[in-house]
Parts: structure tokens; sequence; C-alpha cells
């Protein structure tokens, strides 16, 4: 009789121990989902950032909104983003700030920007990025002439 109970019990601990494992492991994944997803916003919001800066063209007042907003985007993009990814985006400030307001290296920033992508890949789904990587798949962008 004794003997029931003790496998009893260990078979109800068993299973509460496996329920809190479950538990525990489902609330990290949608913690981690979460996060992606806030990262995710960030990461558009840079993309459209400098979007904006690239359609501004000689437009003084579009190009200070998308400065500004860049500066916005770039201040929240500090807080969530990974190592890879501040990197590239310190990369792509410094050749920013090299360059101006003149007449930018649109292969050197599309490159920039292409390794902005990968690394954002990287970090959000690795899978995804693998393959891409190994397919050696080349991001397009909008560049307008400027003048």
């Amino acid at each position: 009789m004794i003997e029931d109970w003790i496998v009893v019990t260990t078979g109800v601990v068993a299973i509460v121990i496996a329920l809190c494992l479950s538990y525990i492991y489902s609330e990290g994944r949608e913690l981690s989902l979460v996060r992606n997803r806030q990262k995710q916003k960030v990461y558009e919001d840079l993309f459209h950032a400098i979007t904006d800066l690239n359609v501004a063209g000689d437009d003084p007042y579009a190009r200070d909104r998308a400065k500004m907003r860049l500066a916005h985007t770039l201040n929240r993009l500090n807080l969530v983003a990974g190592p890879t990814v501040l990197k590239h985006v310190n990369e792509l400030l410094d050749f920013l700030n090299e360059y101006g307001d003149d007449d930018l290296d649109v292969l050197k920033q599309l490159n920039i920007l292409n390794n902005i992508v990968r690394a954002v890949r990287r970090e959000l789904d690795p899978r995804t990025a693998q393959k891409l990587e190994d397919a050696q798949f080349r991001y397009r962008f909008y560049s307008p002439p400027r003048g």
C-alpha cells in the first residue's frame, strides 16, 4: 500500500514538473517573439528613414524631416539592435557623414544597406538568412538620382 502511494506521488510530482517546464519554455518563446516583433518594427523604421533621406533629394525641408526621422529611429535602434546590426549602422552613419548632402557613392551605400539587411535577418530568422546568404542573394533598394 505504501509503495502504491510512492508511485502515485512520484508520478504527480513528475507531471507537475513537466507542466512547469512546459510553461516556462512557452513563456520564453512568447517573450522572444514579442522582442523580435519590436526589433522588426524598429528595423523597418530605419529603412523607411533611409528611404526618406534618399527620396528627399534637394528639398531642404524634406531632407531636414528625413534627418530628424533617422535620428529618432537611431535612438530606438540603439536600444534593441544586436552588435552586428549596430556595427553596420555605424558604418552607414560614417558613410553618410563623410558625404554629407553631396553626391553619394550609391554602390557603397547599397553594399552597406545589404550588410544591414543580412545582419537583421540573421538576428530575427537565422535559418532563412543562412539560405539567402548561401544563395548569395543581393537586396535591391531604390536610390533616385540626386539633383
